[in-house]
């Protein structure tokens, strides 16, 4: 990423549209990382994503897989971890004993909605000096390039 050319610093936002939302996310996802470490037990942004797609529904590996763009083995190290904490337990479904079924325990709710409540309080402040009338003129284009994003990852 070059500019006239000198090396686009991230620390100065002055770059094109792209740069600075790639300095943007990296940002983000520290802070969301800083946060979910803090709680009790610590999370992972991954961890903390499995607790919550679980949480709404998604409980078999393969799903989880679909969703993060990972493979089986991947997903499954960050599921034995979740297990190991009680934040998860492991079982089979009714109809088909192959099937593995994740389920939040007690923990792993309460650990999941204290994590929803540190983000949200994070984004509310993030965006507190924003006027709402320019948020709702940010937020349709935001949601499209996070489609188009999605659609570049479920593309390959």
């Amino acid at each position: 990423m070059e500019e006239n050319g000198s090396a686009f610093d991230a620390t100065e936002a002055n770059g094109t549209l792209g740069e600075v939302l790639l300095a943007l996310g990296g940002r983000l996802t520290r802070l969301q990382t800083e946060i979910l470490a803090s709680l009790d037990p610590p999370l992972t942004i991954r961890q903390y994503r499995i607790l919550s797609r679980v949480g709404s529904g998604y409980t078999s590996l393969t799903a989880l897989c679909k969703l993060a763009h990972r493979n089986p083995s991947t997903m499954s190290q960050s599921v034995d971890k979740l297990v190991q904490l009680g934040l998860l337990t492991r079982g089979t479904e009714e109809h088909s004993r192959r099937t593995l079924r994740l389920e939040l325990t007690g923990d792993g709710r309460a650990v999941q909605a204290a994590g929803s409540r540190a983000l949200r309080k994070f984004t509310d402040n993030l965006t507190a000096d924003i006027p709402a009338d320019l948020q709702d003129q940010m937020v349709p284009l935001v949601n499209q390039l996070f489609r188009d994003l999605q659609g570049n990852l479920d593309d390959q």
